[in-house]
């Protein structure tokens, strides 16, 4: 219990450490150029970027899957091995609080296999609102 305790005192610092930045704290624009393709994006990188998808084609665009982010699985209705890894990385990137990357994992999957309800369950999921992270509203709109 101690090392959750640890973690989430981590994440609650990072969080509020974030939010008490002020727009004149962003960075210079040539120090936030969008990521490269398939990168995971930081919040200055998040706004400098394009704005926010609004198909699933659209949030897909650049998803690959990452090495190093847990082995969790969950079994989902879907045949291909492709669509199943990328639902995992999506739940992983979920719990890991990267929506936006998580979304992109879904939806990649979903594309894959257009018959893989927990896909678009997924998709709904991180796009959604979400508690805690209103910060990335203001993020988005500032693209």
């Amino acid at each position: 219990m101690p090392r959750m305790a640890t973690t989430f005192g981590v994440i609650v610092v990072t969080a509020l450490g974030w939010a008490a930045t002020s727009p004149g704290d962003a960075p210079k624009p040539d120090s936030a150029a969008p990521p490269k393709s398939g990168s995971i994006c930081s919040p200055a990188q998040l706004s400098a970027g394009a704005p926010t998808p609004i198909t699933l084609a659209g949030w897909a665009k650049d998803a690959q899957l990452f090495q190093g982010l847990g082995q969790f699985h969950r079994k989902v209705s879907t045949e291909s091995t492709e669509a199943q890894a990328y639902f995992d990385q999506g739940m992983r990137l979920l719990w890991a609080f990267n929506h936006d990357e998580a979304t992109r994992s879904f939806a990649r999957a979903a594309e894959i296999d257009p018959g893989c309800a927990s896909c678009f369950w997924g998709v709904a999921l991180t796009i959604g609102p979400n508690y805690g992270i209103n910060i990335l509203d203001s993020v988005r709109e500032m693209r």
